[in-house]
């Protein structure tokens, strides 16, 4: 008799956690904490984790709500964690844009992995970047372009500009096989940009004399291994 009690027992407090578990709201989600960005908004968090208001407590799938964020375009790491007793948080670590990839009416926002995060009707902040062809692009992964090493020498190459001291215009213009910026009324040619850091400072060192000089006008050519070259008129 006292057998069958403790089993009756059991029983009643396997139900019991049961109904608690699954069948009440006492140990849901009643909270979903992120670090928050203007890229990701908290219903579009829900869609790609696949977590919601609501959702089980203990049926939270940690890994497959990572794997779906991972797919957003923004997103570049996330950890997903469970607060007991209703809460889930992310930790999620954003991309963010570096550089505007255009071609025709066409104008990519990419990060410095040159992923692309999203399609634009204008061009955001920074500097653009002309003459590549896509072979083909899909959000939230690299950009297929030609040459993509030449992209990647340009962000090299951006990041030297962002560091120095001088005033460009915005456009970086591939074309015949050189990676061209302007400041002021100078060209600079920086041919493919292998060594692009040895160029760049070899364009300085030129520049800065011309300035000295008075000198506005002009193209420096720094595409070949050699001296760099000032010519006062044309390309």
């Amino acid at each position: 008799m006292k057998k069958i009690k403790w089993i009756l027992l059991l029983g009643v407090i396997c139900f019991g956690g049961y109904y608690l578990v699954f069948q009440t709201d006492l140990l849901t989600i009643k909270a979903i904490l992120y670090n928050q960005s203007e890229e990701l908004d908290i219903y579009e968090l829900q869609r790609y984790s696949d977590i919601h208001y609501g959702d089980a407590y203990w049926q939270v799938n940690l890994q497959k709500a990572r794997e779906g964020l991972l797919k957003h375009p923004f997103v570049k790491e996330a950890v997903v964690n469970r607060n007991f007793p209703d809460q889930v948080i992310f930790n999620l670590t954003y991309k963010t844009h570096y550089f505007n990839l255009k071609y025709s009416d066409i104008i990519l926002s990419l990060d410095r992995n040159l992923d692309v995060l999203k399609v634009l009707e204008d061009e955001d902040n920074g500097y653009t970047v002309e003459g590549f062809t896509f072979n083909g692009f899909s959000t939230g992964k690299k950009i297929d372009v030609g040459q993509e090493y030449v992209l990647a020498n340009i962000v090299d190459l951006i990041e030297l500009m962002d560091r120095s001291a001088f005033n460009y215009y915005n456009v970086i213009q591939y074309e015949d096989n050189n990676i061209k910026i302007k400041i002021g009324n100078i060209t600079v040619k920086f041919g493919n940009g292998e060594n692009i850091e040895m160029r760049f400072n070899a364009f300085v060192a030129i520049y800065e004399a011309l300035l000295n000089e008075n000198i506005t006008d002009g193209v420096v050519d720094v595409s070949t291994d050699g001296l760099p070259v000032y010519r006062p008129f044309g390309e």
